[in-house]
């Protein structure tokens, strides 16, 4: 059920969850090479690959051959790849806010806050933005 979910969510792009996860991997890290990649997802080599392909096929990232050594490749988003995390972001922040005012009091909406504020800290928000 949440695979189906996923995939009608992404349907336009046509992202698998290894390729989505790759995404927001990159843009937290800013770049990462393949090998890197791979080890933070726990993918094997292949499976980075054929994800990383895709989403520079369908133009969400770059691949950079490092100058000074051309055996090394980085991995960036790319100005579609990041509005895409955008877009993402500010529909699942809607979904959660409108699911928080329909079933949380507002004593529990704070508290609600407060706990996020201590997972994922308000400057990290504006790092990623």
């Amino acid at each position: 059920m949440m695979g189906r979910q996923f995939a009608r969510d992404r349907a336009p792009w046509h992202i698998t969850p290894t390729q989505y996860h790759t995404l927001y991997m990159i843009r937290d890290q800013g770049t990462l090479t393949l090998m890197d990649m791979a080890k933070h997802l726990q993918v094997s080599a292949p499976t980075a690959t054929r994800a990383v392909d895709a989403l520079a096929q369908k133009g969400l990232l770059s691949k950079d051959r490092d100058p000074q050594d051309r055996r090394m490749v980085w991995l960036r988003l790319s100005e579609s790849g990041e509005a895409l995390l955008t877009r993402e972001r500010r529909e699942h922040v809607e979904f959660l806010a409108q699911r928080a005012d329909e079933r949380l009091t507002p004593e529990e909406q704070d508290q609600l806050i407060g706990l996020l504020n201590k997972l994922i800290p308000p400057e990290s928000m504006a790092k990623n933005r």
